[in-house]
């Protein structure tokens, strides 16, 4: 028989059940509520992230135009020979200074997209033997101008996957780093070669070489000398270029007796689907390559950085 205790006992264990209950729904829809603004949060992030990376390509591609009109009038300039030595010499500055700003301008595009998973790697089968020839018969002419023995070492076809672009960006930004630091009249050694299921590339000079306790900064974007050109992302986007190919690049010292970079790459003969085209690119290859060789030109003849290495920020 129930008592009228019993009653009220069942009584509170109903309503201790019904607390429990209302606490575990409330922190349920709390946990709920949490996972759902976390989500809003990352996707206004991600929003807002490639919102900046649009406006970054935006801006790159409004201040492309103009640069190559002012780069086209300076050569028109200098080729029709009417300019007075000192008119000349202005032209050659301002020029000189376009393609500089021009180089910033292909930098700072590049690292957007690099931040862009859709637009990280636009891979084909590629001669890269082919263009690493043609990225380092480019400095040729900088190289004699400073005595350097510019060693190319390459096979005569190398076909393999890769980006052909962001091929170019790391041999041009490697060679350009190398004959900024190499003394007059000294060794810059570029070659490519294979390994089992590897590509190497190694570019290497004679000059003061980076100590081996700075080399793990060298490849962080934006680290560089304040009294220093440049904007610090040269050997960022090669390092970054790299990776994005499943590879590596590593710094040493060279038998030459200075920095040796060493990239490895994952070497592919076959791509998945239907080949990309190439010819239509090579234009820009070659304006991205110039815009390189041309600030370097400028900076070796005003003295910025010829023969030095700013430590621990080369690029």
């Amino acid at each position: 028989m129930r008592t009228e205790a019993d009653v009220e006992s069942e009584g509170d264990d109903a309503q201790d059940d019904e607390r429990r209950r209302r606490t575990s729904s409330r922190w349920w829809r709390s946990r709920a509520q949490s996972v759902v603004d976390d989500a809003i949060g990352e996707t206004a992030s991600s929003s807002g992230e490639d919102e900046r990376r649009q406006q970054l390509a935006d801006v790159g591609h409004e201040l492309k135009s103009p640069l190559s009109i002012m780069l086209a009038l300076c050569t028109r300039l200098e080729e029709a020979g009417r300019l007075a030595p000192e008119d000349a010499d202005d032209v050659a500055r301002i020029r000189a200074n376009a393609y500089t700003m021009l180089r910033r301008v292909q930098d700072l595009m590049l690292v957007s997209r690099l931040e862009s998973v859709e637009l990280q790697l636009e891979a084909a089968v590629v001669d890269v033997a082919a263009i690493v020839r043609t990225c380092a018969e480019g400095f040729s002419s900088i190289a004699a101008q400073r005595d350097l023995d510019l060693r190319i070492g390459v096979p005569a076809r190398l076909p393999a996957v890769a980006d052909e672009e962001k091929i170019v960006s790391v041999v041009s930004n490697l060679l350009a780093n190398a004959i900024r630091h190499a003394p007059n009249g000294g060794v810059v050694r570029c070659s490519l070669s294979t390994a089992p299921g590897r590509l190497i590339l190694q570019v290497a000079d004679d000059g003061p070489g980076v100590p081996a306790d700075q080399r793990h900064v060298i490849f962080k974007r934006y680290r560089r000398d304040p009294g220093s050109g440049g904007t610090g992302l040269g050997l960022a986007i090669v390092s970054e270029i790299a990776q994005l190919h499943g590879g590596a690049v590593a710094i040493g010292d060279a038998p030459e007796g200075g920095a040796l970079f060493t990239v490895e790459l994952p070497l592919r003969t076959q791509r998945a689907g239907s080949p990309r085209p190439g010819p239509q690119r090579s234009l820009m290859l070659a304006d991205r390559q110039t815009a390189i060789i041309e600030e370097l030109r400028a900076d070796l003849e005003s003295g910025t950085g010829a023969g030095l290495r700013p430590l621990p920020h080369r690029g």
